[in-house]
């Protein structure tokens, strides 16, 4: 019956009352027979004190050598000082009279040993082993009798009257802190009620000399508005303060008393290992002191952490912004929370946490700054890098904001600049073209890293380490956290560092201020300004293009990988101006290099009219967002809070336990500190974020590289990725495949007007030279190539046309009223070759479709107007009359097969007739683009890139839905998904297409058009499940869906987006990002927006600055993104295994901690060190050392803390580890040799901890729980389907193996060096000679137990392993085997859970 107790420690009794609390110690043998009373073996006997040397019994007589003498302090000495202080002295008692010698130390053996009869055996058996007869007196100061035992009473240093110095000390520093506050309270307060007075009685003097001067009333003003705005468009508060000399004075006082915070806890710590000595020796009342001024020491620093922000401004006065010197902005800050399905448990904890938030007001982000004025007296200040200025009239701070314009012509007319005198005004209102951004010194930013609530935990915690004679870890774990803390210190200042040098720029520029070009700095650009564009240099600002051609290489911010051609505005252009849109080929941004800037007129620089500046441009927006991000909350930030409230509670029922089985009082309470220390591991925090680091690392030498860490754990939840097809999924570069024109195509004007029905020709033609001519003009000039270095510039599609025509671009046009001229490719080098010559050219437009230019033909003299654009966009424009018959079979048969389809229409002009030259360079683009006639189509190869497919095909397989958002025709992008087999290729495809004339959308089988051309799609979609559908849709249908509510019906079943516009790409990957975390990748330009929005973006970009998106390649093909996924879910699946091995890390030390409650014994401090310093942090650290797995597995990774899988790995093994260890116990208590040599904690005092580990109940739990330890990271070193195979993990199977290697060394040698510095199998050496064991040659402190060691007999020792091994073996198969094996896959097919469910 006892034995079995074992296997239930906490069982509940009525009453404890001993320790054991459900056996007596060394009652009875195995047998069941009476224990005899034992014998302590080399008791370190009480020290001798005697007058005179020589009265030292003669074996513990000192001797020194010739020249020495003996002295007082027990020492050698040639001479003996006066001053020496007697070795017999004792704290706390009255000086020795007379001259008192030490004798030499001893040991006896105390025979029938009665631990609470402790005190009187020893002297007896002390004295009898040197011969002493009768009894020595014990210490008295006089010694009377000249010989006496050293036993030093209980100090006396009085009775405590708590009017010591230490008291005193702690009352006016206590009272200080509340005195101190509560005065600055009532001042504050009283002077802020005076100000608010004196302004509203301003307020209501001039509301009354208004109302005498005007008729009309005016509103009075709220004594508030101008203490505290506001701001609904930033959704932000802004307070105004100014400095206070009382608050200076109080401030300082508060600095001094946090220092004295420090300054008091080291005196109490001090204190501790004084003996007590500034209370008197009391223990009681020094732990108890110590104990209260832990917890203000606790509540101090966590207030001043969690108001940090507000601090500054608590110890100044609020008042108007006129007399204000500082702002305090408070802005709520929004997080996006992902969750895998809804919790109602960390629901309820998260609205628990945001009302207790709003309570205390912490439910918003608090920044403090400088209130200043420009040099006109109007209010501004800085915020998160823009300028925040202050309008009287709506009396609320907001970034100026000027308007320049509404459409392309009214930019195209500022050309003139600005005057010195508007250009200083607006910089006042909008501040300095440069982002500036602040990094803080080492000093800031180590106490930046320590400003958190964890931190303040883990220091709090440490003083009870160095307090409570565990010093050693207390300096080790303070190494550790200091090390770790300043890692990430300096890995956030380089980061930050990087930033700066991205966001920070200024160059000379040559600006038009007041009619003349000056040479200024680009910081004193302003919008509306008007700067010369030099070749080669960075753009300093957003701006439009007045004159020139300008060639802008945008890769660093856009991902774009060829530089873009960018074109001036034109006066005649009414057209809004988008800078994202339309108005994009118009437009230089920041931070892009200009590669080339050419003039089109002789006397006139290449220039641009600024239009936004520092943080409004859209590189100051991407820094914004990169320095100020939006926090994202995964499912585990939300659940550790209740994961921390849970290992709380169970530190609550440790204290519990403590009391009951263990002590009482203040040894109780630092006990349960310790506990809880135990069971939240500081390092819990980092393990959760570990994995990203780490991934981050390994995907930068995959050439990926990430600026927004957190996202790294988001790519591994991504149940959506989203593609670009051109240049992403297919090839970068189109193949010219020829051209189809309509039958005699030289002729078309005639043909128009005689009404001939246009046919195709038969086939389209691939040889460029037997095209038409009409046709090889449109091929030579429809585009707007240019040449930078010998290299073509421009759109690739255009490129290629281009190049297929080989034509070339003439270095020097022979008219400044020419765009372009080119030269016809020509056999004969001597021929004569006639060029053309461009008039107009209007740029390609997203939102047209289309692009058009105007040539001058000198070997005819005609003028041709050329239109170009995706095949639907020219069929609308062109005359009904010129589009063939079968022109939408033929492109939809091109496009079917892959091929890019582009239309070319014509138009013939006579500029006599409409006024010449000068009057067509007037015409608008409307003009242009009308009365066209269709002459045939240009087709191009859209190829897949070599690797697309099989990535594609890992993609799926990984249970990820591929989805194509393209601006291509529908057909090219189902043919495509087809081919990468991102569609289904046996499945029905559904095109939907908006129908102008039954103004609805009109379902169509691409592979029969003609058989089912307009179906329904959701009777279709019904059998789905039997009959495989996949859908496609293009951006009219799209948008039309998007209208009238029903996209998100059909959403997860659309293939392929068409046509899609920029803007429509962003909100195609938002309606997504509604149903599942979403990817998106493209290759910059128009997907710019697409990425920023996406929760996992990546551009494929060579730049690797480029801060489009979080994540950005230069490997630009799909393997890419499936290693941002690899490494997602392994840094996910990371996390979570570093998590649950604190956790059990956790709950191991709780089942330590009940077994040493209950059997009242401990772990020596060095097996403390071993555990906490270099297994536990060591195997963390190697833990996410695995990487990730070669393939993605079918599922992704669990988020959840509190998750089925979770809860069943943590839960399991803390049982089999409780079963085992029980099992140990019973084992022990079975030994012969163990009964009757039980730890009777009877004989130590509790509260010196450091004594209770030299028993065999402290070793054998100390050894079962290291090989826990160890083994803990060997179970969650599984790769499961996310990381690699076990073995695979060299660093973690390294360490496994060697700390297994030592720790069975330990436990199956006999005494030796290494194991008697852990105390494991040694003993007294003296006590180790006597049973036979061999001495090892290294100093072990006695051991304080009757048998004086505890090597177990060999056959127990290897038993003992048998059971550890067992342990180990039995909790790695039950996490292979059930919570990753053949159980789990069973238990997930009979009880799936609720997710996404798409198909892929």
């Amino acid at each position: 019956m006892r034995n079995t107790l074992l296997y239930i420690p906490l069982l509940l009794a009525p009453v404890v009352t001993s320790t054991p609390a459900w056996n007596e110690v060394n009652k009875y043998q195995v047998d069941g027979s009476l224990c005899p009373l034992p014998t302590y073996n080399s008791y370190p006997c009480p020290v001798i004190c005697v007058n005179e040397v020589t009265q030292c019994p003669q074996q513990l007589r000192p001797s020194c050598g010739p020249g020495m003498a003996y002295c007082v302090d027990g020492t050698c000495r040639a001479n003996c000082p006066a001053e020496l202080v007697s070795g017999c002295a004792c704290p706390g008692q009255p000086a020795l009279k007379g001259t008192v010698y030490p004798c030499n130390v001893q040991t006896a053996d105390i025979h029938n040993f009665v631990a609470t009869n402790k005190t009187a055996q020893s002297k007896n058996a002390c004295g009898s082993a040197v011969g002493v007869s009768g009894a020595l007196a014990d210490w008295d100061s006089a010694n009377p009798t000249g010989m006496m035992w050293g036993d030093c009473p209980a100090p006396d240093y009085g009775p405590l009257t708590f009017h010591e110095p230490i008291f005193l000390a702690l009352y006016v520093f206590y009272a200080s802190l509340i005195g101190f506050l509560v005065i600055w309270s009532i001042y504050k307060y009283i002077r802020e009620r005076v100000i608010k007075a004196q302004f509203t009685q301003t307020v209501q003097t001039n509301v009354q000399l208004a109302k005498q001067h005007e008729k009309e009333a005016q509103k009075p003003k709220d004594s508030e508005s101008e203490m505290n705005s506001d701001n609904p468009e930033e959704d932000m508060i802004i307070k105004a303060y100014k400095r206070d000399i009382v608050g200076i004075f109080f401030f300082g006082c508060y600095i001094l008393q946090t220092l004295g915070m420090f300054a008091y806890m080291i005196a109490m710590v001090y204190d501790y290992y004084q003996n007590y000595y500034w209370f008197h020796g009391s223990w009681t009342i020094q732990s108890s002191t110590f104990m209260g001024m832990w917890y203000v020491f606790f509540f101090w620093f966590a207030i001043m952490t969690l108001c940090r922000s507000r601090l500054m401004n608590f110890y100044r006065i609020q008042c108007t912004y006129a007399d204000g010197q500082y702002v305090q902005i408070e802005k709520s800050e929004p997080a996006i929370i992902l969750l895998e399905d809804e919790d109602k448990l960390t629901t309820l904890v998260r609205r628990l946490e945001e009302i207790g938030k709003r309570i205390v007001g912490l439910d918003v982000v608090v920044t403090t700054s400088v209130l200043r004025k420009t040099r006109s007296g109007t209010k501004y200040f800085n915020y998160q890098c823009t300028r925040f200025v202050y309008h009287p009239e709506s009396q609320l701070f907001l970034p100026h904001d000027f308007h320049l314009g509404e459409t392309n012509s009214d930019f195209a007319k500022l050309k003139e600049g600005l005057t010195m005198d508007e250009a200083v005004n607006r910089e006042e209102l909008v501040g300095p073209n440069f982002i500036e951004v602040y990094v803080p010194n080492i000093p800031m930013a180590i106490l930046r890293e320590f400003a958190s609530f964890f931190y303040i935990y883990q220091f709090t915690a440490l003083w009870l380490f160095y307090y409570f004679a565990y010093w050693q870890v207390g300096v080790a774990d303070t190494a550790v956290i200091l090390l770790s803390a300043i890692v990430k210190v300096v890995v956030r200042l380089r980061s930050e560092h990087r930033i700066k040098k991205m966001a920070e720029f200024t160059d000379m520029c040559r600006i038009l201020r007041d009619g003349k070009w000056q040479d200024m700095s680009s910081a004193d650009l302003v919008p509306g300004d008007v700067f010369e564009v030099a070749e080669g240099k960075v753009t300093p600002c957003d701006a439009v293009v007045l004159s020139g051609n300008i060639v802008a290489d945008e890769s660093s911010l856009t991902g774009e990988p060829l530089p873009i051609r960018k074109f001036p505005l034109r006066e005649d252009d009414p057209t809004p101006y988008d800078r994202m849109g339309a108005g994009k080929i118009c437009t230089i941004f920041a931070g892009t290099i200009i590669s080339q800037a050419e003039r089109t007129e002789k006397n006139k620089p290449v220039c641009a009219l600024v239009t936004h500046t520092g943080t409004g441009t859209d590189k100051g927006e991407l820094v914004k967002k990169i320095l100020f991000p939006t926090r994202v909350s995964f499912v585990f930030d939300e659940q550790i809070r209740i994961v921390i409230l849970i290992l709380l509670c169970c530190g609550l029922i440790m204290l519990g336990l403590a009391i009951w089985l263990y002590t009482s009082g203040t040894s109780a309470w630092f006990y349960a500190m310790f506990a809880i220390c135990q069971l939240v591991s500081p390092l819990l925090p980092a393990a959760l974020v570990v994995g990203q680091s780490v991934a981050a690392g390994r995907l930068k030498e995959m050439n990926i590289f990430c600026v927004d860490l957190p996202r790294i754990l988001m790519a591994g939840k991504v149940q959506l990725f989203c593609f670009d097809k051109t240049g992403t999924l297919t090839r970068e570069g189109l193949e010219f495949f020829g051209v189809q024109p309509v039958e005699d195509v030289n002729n078309i004007t005639e043909n128009r007007n005689n009404a001939v029905n246009p046919k195709f020709v038969s086939q389209h033609i691939e040889d460029v030279e037997q095209v038409p001519r009409l046709a090889q003009l449109a091929l030579a000039s429809c585009h707007a190539v240019t040449t930078l270095n010998n290299q073509f510039i421009g759109n690739p599609v255009d490129i290629e046309m281009f190049r297929s025509s080989k034509w070339q671009l003439a270095n020097q046009k022979e008219n400044d009223d020419y765009v372009d001229t080119l030269l016809p490719p020509a056999d004969d080098p001597n021929a004569d070759r006639k060029p053309i010559h461009v008039l107009k050219r209007y740029e390609f437009v997203h939102a047209r479709m289309s692009m058009s230019v105007a040539i001058l033909d000198t070997l005819t003299n005609k003028v041709h107007i050329f239109v170009k654009g995706a095949y639907e966009k020219i069929k609308d424009l062109c005359n009904e009359g010129s589009i063939p018959p079968n022109y939408d079979d033929i492109t939809s048969n091109h496009a079917r097969h892959g091929c890019y389809v582009l239309a070319l229409a014509h138009r013939e002009i006579n500029l006599e007739e409409i006024g010449g030259l000068a009057a067509f360079r007037q015409w608008t683009r409307d003009q242009m683009e009308e009365h066209i006639h269709f002459i045939g189509l240009v087709i191009f190869k859209n190829q897949l890139k070599d690797d697309t497919t099989e990535n594609i095909a890992e993609l799926k397989r990984g249970d990820t839905r591929t989805i194509m958002i393209t601006g291509d025709t529908a057909l090219t992008g189902v043919y495509i998904a087809r081919q990468c087999g991102m569609a289904d290729p046996h499945a029905k495809v559904l095109l939907g297409d908006y129908d102008r004339v039954s103004h609805r959308i009109v379902w169509t089988d691409v592979d029969e058009p003609d058989t089912f051309k307009d179906v329904d799609v959701d009777q279709i979609l019904m059998n789905k499940h039997h009959t495989p559908v996949e859908l496609a849709v293009t951006g009219k249908a799209f948008h039309w869906l998007c209208d009238h509510d029903l996209i998100r019906k059909y959403l997860l079943d659309i293939r392929v987006f068409a046509r899609m516009t920029p803007s429509g790409k962003v909100q195609c990957v938002q309606l997504h990002m509604e149903r599942g975390i979403t990817a998106m990748t493209g290759d910059g330009g128009n997907d710019c927006g697409a990425l920023r929005a996406a929760h996992v973006g990546i551009a494929m970009s060579d730049a690797e600055a480029s801060i489009v998106s979080p994540f950005s390649t230069s490997v630009r093909s799909v393997r890419s993104c499936v290693e941002l996924l690899r490494q997602g879910r392994a840094a996910l699946a990371t996390s979570l295994t570093g998590y649950r091995y604190l956790v059990l890390y956790g709950q191991v030390m709780m089942m330590l901690k009940i077994y040493t409650f209950y059997f009242s014994v401990t772990m020596s401090q060095n097996v403390w060190i071993a555990i906490d310093v270099f297994i536990t942090v060591f195997l963390t650290y190697a833990l996410s050392q695995s990487k990730a797995a070669d393939h993605l597995a079918p599922t992704r990774p669990t988020a959840r803390l509190l998750g089925p899988q979770t809860l069943a790995s943590c839960m399991g093994l803390v049982a089999i580890n409780w079963m085992y260890l029980a099992g140990a116990f019973d084992l022990l208590y079975k030994q012969s040799w163990f009964r009757c040599n039980e730890f009777d904690a009877n004989a130590v005092d509790i509260s010196k901890w450091w004594l209770l580990a030299d028993n065999y109940e402290a070793m054998v739990l100390a050894l079962m729980c290291l090989y826990m330890f160890i083994n803990n990271a060997a179970v969650f070193n599984f790769g499961y389907k996310f990381r690699r195979a076990f073995y695979r993990n060299y660093t973690l199977v390294f360490l496994w193996l060697l700390y297994f290697a030592i720790v069975s060394y330990w436990t199956l040698a006999d005494p030796n060096r290494f194991g008697c510095l852990f105390r494991v199998n040694c003993g007294t050496k003296s006590v180790l000679e006597k049973y036979g064991y061999s001495v090892p040659d290294v100093y072990i402190e006695d051991y304080n137990t009757p048998l004086g060691m505890n090597v177990m007999p060999r056959d127990f020792r290897w038993k003992l392993w048998g059971l550890a091994v067992a342990n180990m073996a039995s909790t790695l198969m039950y996490e292979r085997l059930v919570v990753l094996g053949p159980v789990h896959a069973w238990l997930a097919k009979k009880f799936p859970v609720d997710r996404l469910k798409v198909k892929v």
